[in-house]
């Protein structure tokens, strides 16, 4: 897949800085919204972040330029035949970069190295980003019910 990359950045371990990042990130209104990620309070994030090193069926990276992180991605609830593909350019200035671009062939790279049959990706149907950049990919609309602002859309390996 062709494109012109905008600017370099670096995918790495999601650490303790980028998680409080993310924090602040994900305290933005909109991109919980675009994330749809619930409200919920410091100890449970903690606890969740913590118990990040024991999943087997959890991979998290960060995507970091000029040694800031600025993006999360990752693949979650992870079968053996199966993940579900997010991410989220926390750093508003990167959106319209071809980040993730990069940052979704990087989680269908990590996908067939772990032999997985698919993923799929749940968005909510304002999320143009994502069903853009789903369908760049190869991911086809799943389930888009009328009575429901969600979208799965997956993409077989």
């Amino acid at each position: 897949m062709e494109y012109r990359r905008i600017i370099d950045v670096d995918i790495r371990e999601f650490d303790r800085r980028t998680f409080e990042k993310s924090l602040e990130w994900l305290s933005d209104p909109e991109i919980r919204a675009l994330t749809l990620t619930p409200e919920s309070d410091r100890e449970s994030k903690e606890k969740w972040f913590e118990g990040l090193k024991g999943r087997e069926d959890y991979y998290i990276r960060s995507v970091w330029r000029d040694e800031e992180p600025i993006a999360v991605l990752g693949v979650k609830h992870i079968t053996d035949t199966d993940g579900e593909v997010w991410g989220y350019i926390g750093e508003k200035k990167y959106w319209g970069k071809a980040i993730g671009i990069e940052m979704f062939q990087h989680l269908i790279d990590y996908a067939i190295s772990i032999n997985l049959q698919s993923l799929y990706i749940k968005f909510i149907k304002s999320n143009h980003f994502s069903y853009k950049i789903g369908k760049r990919f190869g991911f086809e609309i799943e389930k888009n019910e009328s009575d429901s602002d969600l979208i799965i859309m997956r993409r077989f390996l």
